[in-house]
């Protein structure tokens, strides 16, 4: 009786740190070669940023990462649960590195310099489209999901 007690007293401070948390946007992601992906999430926010792809299983939809300023970027693995590569992308939109990113690590992978983006698939999205360092990429068509 005191959990539930508890727990409803919880209730409104829940559901008020529900609605303070902003819709993510979803995007379309294009690349200079044609191939593109729909409804890529699109973490704009601090809190959106260091959640990332962590705890989740499905990680098929990728993320994409936007900065205000280009700057050094710094990611790590901390309770994500599946393999991805991550793209850094430059001002001029072109991926200048990609690296590959082992699961549940606190390995740090760092762009060699700044970026203003990055892209997180699953491991091998960039090769399975056919998507090397050097590519171009860009956003179009983004709404917020109200999921």
């Amino acid at each position: 009786m005191k959990t539930l007690l508890f727990l409803l007293g919880c209730w409104p401070m829940l559901a008020a740190a529900q609605e303070e948390a902003p819709a993510m946007r979803q995007c379309q992601v294009v690349f200079d070669n044609g191939r593109s992906l729909g409804a890529v999430p699109l973490a704009e926010t601090g809190a959106q940023q260091m959640r990332g792809l962590s705890r989740r299983h499905d990680v098929r939809s990728g993320m994409w990462f936007a900065f205000a300023q280009p700057q050094p970027l710094r990611f790590w693995m901390r309770d994500t649960w599946q393999p991805l590569s991550i793209g850094f992308i430059d001002e001029a939109g072109v991926i200048f590195q990609i690296a590959d990113m082992q699961p549940d690590t606190l390995d740090v992978h760092a762009s060699t310099r700044d970026g203003v983006a990055a892209l997180e698939l699953p491991q091998g999205g960039f090769a399975a489209l056919d998507v090397a360092e050097g590519s171009k990429v860009q956003l179009r068509d983004c709404s917020v999901d109200r999921h």
